[in-house]
This record gives C-alpha cells, structure tokens and sequence, in this order.
C-alpha cells in the first residue's frame, strides 16, 4: 500500500531534533508537566537507526566514525569545562572527581562505540570458522562496556542489534521495538506495584519513560528511504546544535540553582 505521506531523513531528523531540544528543556529547566517527557522518548531511538542506515550507506565508515568520535570528545570537553566552571562535585563523595567531571548527555560516544559493534558484526558475518570468533568477541566486550559508560545504552543497544539484523526489514524491526518496549513498560509498571517509587502510576510510567520509544515506529514507517536535503549545513546540523543547546542549558540550571 502506497502512504500518502512520507519524510525524508532529514525531514525526520529535524522533528526529532525540536523533541528532543523540549525534552531538554523540562529536564535541566524543570519547565512543563511531567508527562512531556514522554513525547520525546522516540528521538535517540530514531538515530540508532538512522547510524545504521549510514553504516550501510556510508562510502567511507571510518570517516563516519571519526566524525562522530571527535564530536564525542569535543562534547566531553565542553562538559567537563562547564562543570569545572561551577564547581560541580560527586554528590556521593563531595569531591570534585572525574566522574562529576563528565557529568552530562553525550549521546556522540554512544553512536561512536555502537559504529564500532556495528563494524564487528560486520566482520564476524564475512568472516568463516574461528576467524569470527574475535570479532564476535569485541563486539561483545563494548557491548557490555557500553552499558555504563554511553548514555542510554541500556535502553538502546537491543534496538541497535534490532535495527541492524532487521535492516530493510522494517515489520521485523516494528516487532522488535514493540516488544522492547512492552518489556520497559512491565518494568516501570512493577516498579511502581512493588512501592518502590512512592509516587502515583502515572507518575512513575512519565518517570521510567523509556517504554513510550515505541513511538519511533511512527517515523520509521514514515520514512521514504531518501536522504533529503543533502547540503553541508544539513550534514551539521545534528552536529552543531546537539552540543550548542545542551551547553546553554546546562549553564542555566547551574545558575538558577
């Protein structure tokens, strides 16, 4: 069946850019009720999937990696200078250690580790006999490294592993998100029924939010398969305003503290 109506990936990319610029607003601001921060549960799901539509359309993977390795780096800079400036500290130690340091979203290393198992799995699929063994490996060991060291990853890499063994196979990849996320929507439900959040339901499914991603099938569904806009600052844009609008609002709740 033919849809009436279709976005472009830049088309996507821009209204998961305005989500998620709200959803950082009602989250360092504390502007707006507690159920926007459903709305924008969609848009770091949506970039694990478009990574894996660069992998495969990318001429020059490595390129792709070292682009967004350096914006990772760069936004831990930013982020350490920010919190240096104002004096951030670990609030279970009270000190001012590495790890109040790096304080704050960079979904940048995030994407630069999952391009990296993307690139194994790669390699394990063309490989034969032992010879998979050591890229399977790797990817396994950042995988499990992700974990606690990329934002989200605990929440994303099933949808990376979903997106990249359901690539062009989009009835595969709404399955697995769906499940996915009815998985995070029993957690959040028993977190709530075993009194450990000591708030209402609807308080706690806005809270542990992570099951409302099942909203990027929306988008998936509607996008065309067509890059659109392909001009220099379109390529940046993600780039340039991710950092630049979370810098500024980290500034701001620092000093309306």
């Amino acid at each position: 069946m033919k849809k009436s109506f279709s976005c472009t990936e830049f088309a996507c990319k821009v209204i998961a850019l305005i989500f998620m610029i709200i959803d950082h607003v009602h989250t360092y601001l504390a502007v707006g009720p507690a159920w926007i921060s459903l709305l924008p549960r969609f848009v770091a799901p949506l970039f694990v999937y478009f990574l894996v539509e660069g992998f495969y359309h990318t001429r020059n993977w490595k390129k792709y990696f070292q682009r967004i390795f350096t914006f990772a780096l760069i936004m831990l800079t930013g982020n350490m200078a920010i919190n240096y400036m104002f004096h951030s500290v670990n609030y279970a130690t009270g000190e001012m250690d590495f790890y109040a340091l790096q304080q704050g979203n960079n979904i940048f290393l995030t994407l630069a580790v999952y391009l990296l198992i993307l690139k194994l799995l790669q390699l394990s699929q063309s490989s034969k006999g032992i010879k998979k063994c050591t890229p399977i490996l790797g990817a396994g060991t950042l995988s499990i490294l992700s974990l606690p060291f990329c934002e989200g990853s605990i929440y994303l890499l099933p949808l990376l592993f979903v997106f990249y063994f359901g690539y062009n196979r989009k009835k595969i990849a709404y399955i697995g998100i769906a499940i996915w996320s009815f998985l995070l929507f029993i957690k959040a439900f028993l977190s709530y029924y075993s009194g450990g959040t000591g708030i209402s339901l609807f308080s706690t499914l806005c809270f542990d939010s992570e099951w409302a991603m099942i909203a990027v099938i929306l988008p998936i569904y509607l996008y065309s398969g067509e890059r659109g806009n392909n001009s220099k600052a379109a390529k940046w844009l993600f780039y340039v305003v991710y950092p630049a609008h979370l810098w500024i609002l980290m500034i701001l709740s620092k000093i309306m503290r």
